[in-house]
């Protein structure tokens, strides 16, 4: 084929394919600015609104940030200014995983610390949608366009009000936040145009060579932050026990007498000497007993109550099949001087508490009460151990519930075993003090068990043993009399 006849042939090729329309798939192939900056118009949706349910809060800023650092990764060869905001797109991947992972723990900062890691990450985004800007204006200048608009311009004033309203009287306010939400989707959107408007600039890209493939990259990253949840969250909420073998018992004269009071020997099997030397003197002794059982239809069944139903008859209970279920027991031991020892006794008939169970004790005597002590008992290896209770406490606290809060004196402490423990129990015992015009009230329980270690956001046990509104949180609530009741009812 001659030089003319070679001419005319790419003529008729030319001819052929001028009115032929690129899909737009083609057309996104041939654009190398287009997936990058979707992805970053994209990280900055997910990180720039906060969804407060369904654990959004969490999830979305992740994907956020690994966008993001997807985004600039592939920009960062392509001047000063995309390596600078590929540079911050790491640090603020770091950031959030490491908020991620504390959101676990209690080691979040919290209080003014919190704030001013707050406003640094905004500051770090403001610098880097600046770099961004900077970056493609260089690269616009270099290929002769000018840019239609400029909706970074515009992302840096809507963080800049952002920062501004957070310290105004309108932070929280309506009238504020559905403009700048309005404002805040009219920006992505225009950065999401703006990929395919670079289009104009040519094949003035710089492809930058990647080791890990996008998909390595985020699922790497989620998968990583969501294993270091769950090991952190094992260790902070499964207390490690100071348990030893369980001594020889003394005070037999005195078990005896409790014995004969009606005290089970299987619950006097788990006090310790001093406990039982602070019951001296006791001289009538009552129990009430419930079954507690846990889950989405946590229930409970009364066993037997020796103050309210005296001559109702214990009954067996039947455990509820696949619930973990404990056995609250309150035995009342009347002391001389107007003193009545309370113990709260709970046995696990099915399931354990492994992570980091808490209870908190309350009573109604008006004049006050002291703290004898407590501990967790249980067997391995057909060895009986027993350890104090964690954090075992009498201190005034905040409580909840659905007339609203107060505050009283209570004594709370955290339950959890080895794994592998049999037979796991506990108990503590403290004595109210009354008069003769207080003869009866109601002491209670309220114990939490979570079903698993993971708790996001991260609130200690006994704050949740303290809240009625939390769905691991039963109640075990019984009366007491005394003497001078007991004799008033007969008479």
């Amino acid at each position: 084929m001659t030089g003319p006849e070679r001419d005319e042939f790419d003529r008729m090729i030319e001819q052929e394919i001028a009115d032929t329309i690129p899909s737009q798939g083609v057309v996104d192939e041939v654009n190398p600015w287009h997936e990058p900056i979707d992805r970053i118009a994209g990280g900055l949706a997910l990180t720039g609104i906060t969804l407060n349910f369904l654990y959004l809060q969490y999830l979305l800023p992740a994907v956020g940030v690994v966008l993001q650092y997807l985004g600039f990764r592939a920009l960062r060869r392509n001047g000063a200014a995309f390596r600078l905001a590929w540079a911050l797109s790491a640090v603020r991947l770091v950031w959030e995983g490491a908020f991620l992972v504390l959101s676990v723990t209690p080691w979040l900062p919290t209080g003014d610390l919190d704030i001013g890691l707050g406003l640094a990450g905004m500051g770090i985004q403001i610098v880097q949608m600046l770099a961004l800007r900077a970056g493609l204006r260089q690269v616009c200048r270099a290929a002769g366009i000018e840019p239609k608009n400029d909706p970074l311009k515009a992302a840096v004033c809507w963080e800049g009000l952002i920062l501004v309203l957070a310290f105004s009287p309108l932070a929280h306010s309506w009238l504020a936040a559905i403009p700048m939400l309005i404002a805040f989707v009219c920006i992505v959107r225009a950065l999401f145009r703006l990929g395919e408007t670079m289009g104009e600039a040519g094949y003035c890209f710089t492809a930058a060579p990647v080791r890990l493939n996008t998909s390595a990259v985020r699922w790497g990253y989620l998968g990583g932050c969501l294993l270091l949840m769950l090991a952190l969250s094992v260790c902070v909420n499964h207390p490690r026990l100071d348990a030893a073998p369980m001594e020889e018992h003394g005070e037999a004269e005195l078990r005896q007498q409790l014995s004969d009071l009606g005290l089970p020997d299987e619950v006097l099997a788990d006090l310790k000497d001093e406990d039982v030397r602070a019951l001296d003197g006791a001289f009538h002794v009552a129990c009430c007993a419930e079954m507690l059982s846990f889950g989405p239809d946590s229930q409970s069944i009364t066993l037997c109550d020796q103050t309210n139903s005296p001559k109702r008859a214990p009954i067996e209970p039947e455990i509820p099949p696949g619930k973990d279920t404990m056995i609250a027991s309150t035995y009342y031991i009347e002391l001389p001087e107007y003193r009545m020892a309370v113990l709260e006794r709970f046995e696990w008939v099915q399931g354990s508490a492994y992570w980091g169970d808490a209870f908190s004790v309350f009573e109604d005597s008006d004049y006050g009460h002291d703290l004898i002590g407590g501990r967790l008992v249980y067997e391995k290896q057909g060895q009986t151990y027993a350890a104090s209770i964690p954090d075992l406490s009498d201190s005034t606290v905040t409580t909840s519930n659905m007339f609203g809060t107060y505050t009283s004196n209570q004594i709370s402490g955290v339950v959890s075993y080895p794994l592998g423990a049999d037979n796991p129990r506990g108990y503590v015992l403290y004595v109210m003090q009354l008069d003769e015009i207080r003869t009866f009230g109601g002491t209670g329980v309220n114990y939490y068990h979570p079903a698993h270690p993971v708790r996001l956001p991260y609130r200690s046990s006994q704050e949740r043993s303290h809240d009625w509104r939390d769905r691991y949180r039963v109640q075990h609530y019984t009366n007491f009399n005394t003497q001078l009741e007991r004799s008033a009812a007969v008479a």
